[in-house]
């Protein structure tokens, strides 16, 4: 959660809930491994706003993307899935950041 990576790529709600999402991980024991299998395309420009931003929508797959306890023992037995998703990016300090995201439920596309 204290990666400044974290901070290159992510701003506001998104990255509060992707750090969030990591200190509860942590917290509980938790660690993700595997593959993200990610497509993304840009849906909408709007370049006449401050910041400018852009929608990105993709059908994220998390199949190979598992939980895992510290000790190495998968968390539990529920596979991954594919999950619509949809992301405001701004362009922020010269650099385009996810600001917002909505990742779906499993199966959704």
């Amino acid at each position: 959660p204290d990666l400044p990576a974290l901070r290159t790529h992510a701003a506001d709600d998104a990255l509060k809930l992707i750090v969030s999402s990591l200190y509860t991980n942590r917290d509980q024991g938790k660690v993700i491994k595997g593959d993200l299998q990610i497509t993304p395309k840009v849906t909408s420009v709007v370049l006449d706003v401050t910041p400018p931003q852009a929608t990105v929508q993709d059908c994220v797959n998390d199949e190979h993307w598992l939980v895992y306890k510290t000790s190495g023992e998968l968390w539990n037995d529920k596979p991954g899935g594919r999950h619509n998703t949809t992301a405001t990016v701004k362009r922020i300090n010269d650099s385009w950041k996810v600001s917002t995201f909505t990742l779906e439920a499993s199966g959704t596309c």
